[in-house]
């Protein structure tokens, strides 16, 4: 059991329970050390000392954006942090710093109609979902007792399409790419199913020749979706492909003059630039927008369509959904189901089996 002060000033009381191993956090609801050694001194793991609500501690949205984007820096991705940021910038403008206890279902209400005015309600809702978020970390801190998200909806979007490509456009595709780099990186998204973060973040070490698996794992400037580890199997075909591009790194090391001074190392990214500089997202996406106006393709379709094709073509197959779940690194089945295609195709080849 000891003391620690929050970034907010508020100091904390932590307990180890014997019995489950667990951490347990009290607020001891004061920014005073000698109240809250006193508050430890009384404190009776037994019994949980009650505060009357009249003498607890008037948290704001200001202290919360504290604790949460504290926590959000130690534990997300930075790219998720930037959304928790720009979630908070907007709420004080629509909500304002008021007490945590004194924020309502109708302020969250009010804080999407406002916001959806400006952006649409695909956006509105990834908002609502960080919110929601935050308040619960809130919770976990003990810095307010319930949600005001609680009964706030989102706002029912009508099903997306999941666009991917036939055969005749990879090969149109591959053809339009300038550089052998672009057409691997095609392929690589293709054959694994990765997103363009993971791809660009894939280096050489990550990958198990000999046990024939891709990992994607967090490391210490790129953080997985998910969060978690997952281990991609090498086909036939990517296991020949990365090995033809694993040989010509290792050629062009000794044998180019331009890159000599960079000694190959398995720490080097898969995908990179002359400089061995990993490419970045952004430049990847564009690169590959170009491909597809060259290409004569319909402007809704963007790179992250390769990992839609790379699912649909598992759902087409025949592979076990909760193979594809795995494959696709999605941690809800539910999302997996949203990447099903159903072509006119697939229907009308499956009303020809009735045969009366």
């Amino acid at each position: 059991m000891f003391l620690s002060k929050r970034q907010n000033g508020i100091y904390y009381l932590f307990i180890n329970d014997e019995h489950s191993g667990k951490r347990k956090v009290v607020s001891c609801m004061t920014k005073n050390k000698s109240k809250a050694l006193k508050f430890l001194a009384t404190y009776n793991s037994q019994s949980e000392i009650k505060i009357k609500k009249s003498t607890s501690p008037k948290f704001t949205l200001h202290d919360l954006q504290t604790e949460v984007l504290k926590f959000v820096s130690d534990n997300l991705r930075r790219s998720t942090g930037l959304i928790y940021i720009r979630v908070f910038k907007h709420m004080f403008k629509i909500i304002g710093n008021k007490q945590l206890k004194q924020i309502t279902t109708n302020d969250i209400e009010n804080y999407k109609s406002v916001r959806l005015r400006v952006v649409n309600k695909t956006t509105v809702n990834i908002e609502f979902t960080t919110i929601k978020a935050i308040f619960n970390i809130g919770i976990r801190f003990n810095l307010l007792e319930s949600n005001p998200c609680k009964s706030v909806k989102k706002f029912t979007i009508p099903q997306k399409e999941r666009l991917c490509f036939n055969d005749l456009e990879i090969s149109l595709i591959l053809s339009k790419a300038k550089t052998s780099m672009f057409q691997n990186i095609i392929r690589f998204a293709l054959l694994t199913g990765c997103r363009l973060n993971e791809i660009c973040n894939v280096q050489w070490n990550d990958i198990k020749f000999e046990e024939n698996v891709i990992n994607i794992f967090n490391k210490e400037d790129f953080k997985t979706k998910t969060g978690k580890l997952r281990q991609i199997p090498i086909s036939v075909v990517l296991h020949k492909q990365l090995k033809v591009m694993f040989e010509g790194e290792l050629a062009e090391t000794t044998q180019n003059e331009l890159i000599i001074e960079n000694d190959f190392s398995l720490d080097n990214y898969i995908f990179s630039l002359r400089s061995g500089e990993k490419l970045r997202i952004d430049y990847v996406s564009a690169t590959f927008k170009k491909l597809l106006r060259r290409s004569k393709l319909p402007e809704k379709y963007h790179f992250h369509c390769l990992r839609h094709t790379f699912i649909t073509n598992l759902i087409k197959s025949g592979v076990n959904i909760n193979y594809v779940k795995e494959l696709a690194g999605h941690s809800d089945i539910h999302t997996t189901m949203r990447y099903i295609h159903i072509s006119t195709d697939d229907l009308r080849d499956a009303v020809n089996k009735i045969n009366i």
